[in-house]
């Protein structure tokens, strides 16, 4: 719908008065040649905190949300609008470029990644924050408010958890509908795959495991990126089903490695919400039992923002997951604000240092004195140290001078097909031990 006609009408036009606002906003903004941005804000804890103590407690928490964005994150002329209880924009006006808009955001999951008070409790907001600006993506309020929660859905699944919008990938946006639906057929018809990204022990030379990644290749839309497949699942309520279907598929693959290679483990990484489920454990014990394999060959890996969300539920969970041999990693760790006594009570096994600071260690001097850390740190709680995003002989050598116990990257190996992995393990196997 094109731009006319006087403010009055233009708010007649949109039902929903959140637009109409916003279209005035966008109006004033285009006679003054301003630019807009627009951050749609999502915080995952209002659900939980609904289950926890009630839908008053939720309420009170999204009050108090939106409190700490208007005081802490909005300017004079900014605004802050309530699109439902755990969704909200701000409108930043006047806006320089989409990189103060990005600042902006930055400062907005800073603020949000500590403890939020509501009443006598607190709990971990964890928000994730979309982008969209005016008019670049978006000419009007209709059209911006959509794409920025385009952006919203890819930032959910985005490791920094802030996403700008790309009219590039407008395409895949638009079609999100379609994804889903194809997205239920390939777990219908089992045709999703797994590949293995292997894991070196480099005292030894040889592979002692690998982290299992979900590909999807589908006949309409091709190969789908992975971050694609994972907002498609989070979207369409179906994380939790292919959460678990991975699961099944590793163990099975774990089984086969097993043959080859005694003790060799395999990795999966579980969602947030499939560790709130009350029967995680009882299925992944199942799938042991069904291929037979060993609890301490399959590894799952939690997120550090994760068990920082719910900590009791993730303490208990983690702990039934341990009753059954199942070892414990926690991932991407180091971007996350969890406390050494919160980690030191965790039944963990193993500790991944996120790919950030290992890839620029070399480079960057506070980068490579945090991998330290983190090794010592891990070492010290008898956790074993995986160190992912290794891509060159230089990384792999300082990380051995450093102590790491494992390492994972393209230097080490890219991600492969099962039976790829299996020609890798039985040349390995021919080899003489160090």
């Amino acid at each position: 719908m094109a731009i006319g006609g006087t403010p009055e009408a233009r708010h007649e036009d949109f039902r929903n008065p959140v637009a109409g606002r916003l279209q005035e906003v966008l109006l004033n903004a285009r006679g003054a040649g301003d630019r807009v941005a627009l951050l749609m804000v999502h915080t995952a804890a209002i659900d939980r905190v609904d289950a926890m103590y009630g839908f008053h407690a939720g309420d009170v928490l999204s009050a108090s949300v939106v409190k700490l964005l208007q005081s802490k994150v909005l300017r004079r002329l900014d605004t802050i609008e309530v699109m439902s209880r755990d969704e909200f924009v701000c409108v930043l006006r006047p806006i320089s470029s989409a990189g103060v808009a990005m600042l902006a955001a930055q400062r907005i999951l800073s603020l949000l990644s500590v403890p939020v008070e509501f009443g006598e409790r607190s709990a971990m907001a964890d928000a994730a924050v979309g982008i969209a600006m005016f008019p670049e993506h978006g000419g009007d309020a209709e059209e911006l408010l959509k794409n920025t929660k385009h952006a919203l859905q890819s930032a959910r699944v985005h490791r920094d958890h802030v996403y700008l919008y790309e009219t590039r990938g407008a395409s895949l946006e638009i079609d999100q509908l379609q994804y889903e639906n194809r997205l239920r057929l390939a777990l219908e018809r089992n045709s999703l795959s797994l590949h293995f990204q292997p894991q070196l022990n480099p005292r030894t030379g040889r592979l002692k495991g690998a982290e299992a990644l979900l590909r999807w290749n589908d006949e309409v839309l091709g190969q789908v990126p992975p971050n694609i497949a994972v907002q498609a699942a989070e979207v369409a309520g179906l994380i939790d089903r292919v959460t678990l279907w991975v699961l099944t598929s590793a163990v099975q693959r774990c089984a086969d490695f097993g043959k080859i290679c005694p003790g060799f483990s395999v990795s999966v990484n579980v969602s947030p919400s499939n560790l709130r489920e009350a029967d995680l454990s009882l299925y992944i014990d199942r799938a042991l039992r069904t291929w037979g394999v060993n609890g301490r060959n399959l590894v799952v890996e939690i997120t550090e923002t994760a068990m920082m969300a719910d900590q009791l539920k993730a303490n208990e969970a983690l702990r039934e997951l341990k009753s059954h041999g199942v070892r414990l990693s926690i991932d991407d760790f180091g971007t996350g604000y969890s406390s050494m006594y919160y980690l030191a009570q965790l039944p963990l096994d193993e500790l991944k240092i996120d790919l950030m600071f290992v890839k620029g260690m070399l480079e960057v001097s506070h980068h490579a004195k945090i991998v330290r850390s983190l090794i010592e740190l891990a070492h010290s709680l008898d956790l074993e140290v995986v160190a992912e995003g290794v891509e060159s002989e230089p990384i792999q050598m300082a990380l051995q001078h450093l102590g790491c116990d494992y390492l994972q990257g393209y230097h080490i190996g890219k991600p492969v097909p099962a039976g790829e992995l299996i020609k890798r393990l039985q040349r390995q196997e021919t080899l003489p031990l160090v």
